[in-house]
């Protein structure tokens, strides 16, 4: 049930019953009625072609309205009633509400009632059947207007139709079913070609069969897409059966010049270009090769000939002669035939190379914009990583510090109010630099043009390490820090890394290393900036990376970003040093 539910909502179903109504208007050129062979040839090919607009009748109802009434009318000029492009009218009559608005489906079905009222007027002396056929249109029409809901799913100009009909036409999901009808759409032509030169042509001497295998041979067009090579050989062999029978089979050479086409554009120029030279070259090759004893398997008739002797020639020759052989051998395929169809695989290998050419570029430019969106999210998890870094150098510092102040407020205590009051001031005082840095950081993210301001967001550096020092001091872990050089010509970034090392070096001294000191010097050299951060607590295993040491990890990332190096040196029992360098670039050093 699923894939008939897919197979009727993709519409396809319209497609095979355009399919059918080609198929049963070729049995009716195989009938070949004799009004059909004296007619017009384009009313023939009105009335053989209408069935096809089968297939469009709910994407634009109005055009395939119009076209089947054409297609009846049509064969009510032949003489005969045109039930495949009656019932078609009917079923695009009833799509037609479901399309458009209420005016334009009430004046298709008014034109359309007309058109088959004037024609069974026009032809009301040769046949009483004309009149049923309007009033069934009519009839369906209002039927269509009274019982249909009514969905306006476009303005109805023809620009748009015709862009709904490209869309329904080009979907890949149903490729398959065009192909399918195209390839009838091709027969029904070359049927009525072929019908009309067999009373001009030399037909009577081939099997009765014949002509119509290589009619229906242009169906074998539907593989065009999948297995080109197989059309193309076909067509070539059904079209020089053709030329030795008749005048130039123009449709017939339309459908091998298409199969031709499509072998460049669907195949490989290397698999294309052989096969197609190939069969130019063989086809009139073959037309020059084939003699007598070769003639007679393909056209048993002309063994049944009579000979006439050589004496009306001129120059007589005395020799016997079979004139309707000879007529027939002599249609040489011409070369210039040949060339003219090698054009046609020319425009299809341009074709496919316009294509190959756009989906390339169309390729590249999809590698392109993935490019630049994920730069763009490397962008943003950069961004966040550093966000997150100065977070938690930042805000985890002064938290742990008003921790460690809290969890040392009972002794405070019992050394008196003074020293009560003096821990809450400290304890305030980190988290009112915790709530300015976070201020800071938050208005630097809010900046309209994606750049830090400044002015907003102050950084620290080598000159704010002292009072780090002396917070950390004023805590109950003594630093003493020695800076040497000046740090004038370092860049902010550098300072503001090794600030940041210190920072979570001694975040991580008060908060896990139980130390009494701790100890800090920066070098300032010509090639870059050294930072040692020591302390005498109870040290750790490097190997095994404490668990919830975060700052380890954010420390390493911010000297990776400058190339620099960081060294932990420690052992339990032995304290811990952090030295890390951080090298100027040739840019940095020339400044």
């Amino acid at each position: 049930m699923t894939l008939l539910r897919r197979f009727f909502v993709h519409r396809s179903a319209d497609v095979v019953l355009a399919v059918i109504g080609l198929a049963v208007l070729q049995y009716r050129i195989v009938q070949a009625a004799p009004t059909w062979q004296h007619s017009r040839s384009y009313l023939l090919v009105i009335v053989a072609l209408a069935p096809a607009l089968i297939a469009i009748r709910r994407v634009d109802p109005v055009t395939a309205s119009i076209g089947l009434t054409v297609g009846a009318i049509g064969s009510l000029l032949l003489g005969q009633i045109g039930w495949v492009s009656l019932v078609g009218l009917a079923l695009s009559l009833w799509s037609l509400p479901s399309r458009c608005r209420l005016a334009v489906s009430v004046l298709v079905t008014a034109v359309v009632t007309a058109l088959m009222v004037a024609a069974a007027f026009w032809h009301a002396a040769t046949s009483d059947l004309k009149w049923w056929q309007a009033g069934l249109v009519l009839v369906i029409g209002l039927a269509a207007l009274l019982f249909r809901r009514h969905e306006v799913r476009s303005a109805g100009t023809a620009w748009q139709r015709l862009d709904d009909v490209r869309a329904f036409v080009l979907d890949p999901e149903r490729r398959w079913a065009f192909d399918l009808l195209l390839a009838f759409a091709a027969a029904s032509l070359v049927l009525l070609e072929l019908q009309h030169d067999r009373v001009i042509g030399n037909w009577w001497s081939a099997p009765h069969w014949m002509p119509f295998a290589i009619g229906f041979s242009v169906i074998i067009l539907a593989l065009r897409r999948y297995r080109p090579v197989v059309p193309v050989v076909v067509l070539t062999v059904a079209s020089l059966l053709a030329y030795w029978q008749t005048s130039l089979c123009w449709t017939l050479l339309a459908a091998l010049a298409f199969a031709l086409f499509s072998l460049a554009v669907h195949r490989s120029l290397r698999f294309s270009l052989p096969i197609a030279t190939g069969v130019l070259v063989a086809a009139p090759l073959v037309a020059w090769l084939v003699r007598y004893p070769q003639m007679v398997l393909i056209f048993p008739a002309l063994k049944h000939q009579p000979l006439t002797s050589g004496e009306i020639h001129n120059p007589p020759d005395f020799h016997y002669h079979n004139d309707i052989y000879e007529g027939i051998v002599d249609r040489q395929w011409p070369v210039s035939l040949s060339l003219v169809l090698a054009l046609v695989v020319l425009a299809g290998v341009l074709v496919r190379l316009y294509l190959r050419n756009r989906t390339s570029a169309a390729r590249e430019a999809a590698l392109e914009q993935r490019a630049v969106e994920q730069d763009a999210a490397q962008a943003v998890l950069t961004e966040r990583s550093y966000i997150a870094r100065d977070l938690h150098d930042v805000v985890a510092h002064a938290v742990n510090l008003m921790v460690i102040q809290a969890e040392t407020g009972p002794d405070l205590l019992k050394r008196g109010d003074e020293e009560a009051l003096a821990g809450f001031q400290r304890i305030g005082d980190a988290g009112r630099r915790a709530l300015g840095e976070l201020d800071r950081m938050l208005s630097a993210l809010r900046d309209a043009d994606g750049v830090p301001d400044p002015a907003l967001t102050p950084q620290p550096g080598l000159g704010e390490l002292a009072g780090l020092a002396e917070t950390m001091s004023e805590q109950g872990l003594p630093v003493r820090l020695e800076v040497r050089g000046e740090s004038g010509g370092v860049p902010d970034g550098i300072q503001l890394t090794a600030y940041r090392l210190v920072q979570e070096a001694l975040t991580n001294v008060a908060k896990h290393a139980k130390a009494t000191a701790a100890a800090i010097l920066v070098e300032r050299a010509a090639t870059g900036v050294a930072v040692w951060v020591r302390d005498d607590g109870q040290g750790f295993d490097p190997a095994v990376r404490p668990e919830g040491r975060h700052g380890l990890t954010g420390m390493q990332e911010r000297v990776r970003i400058h190339a620099g190096t960081l060294t932990i040196t420690s052992a339990p029992g032995e304290g811990t040093t952090i030295s890390a360098w951080l090298p100027l670039g040739t840019k940095e050093m020339a400044e």
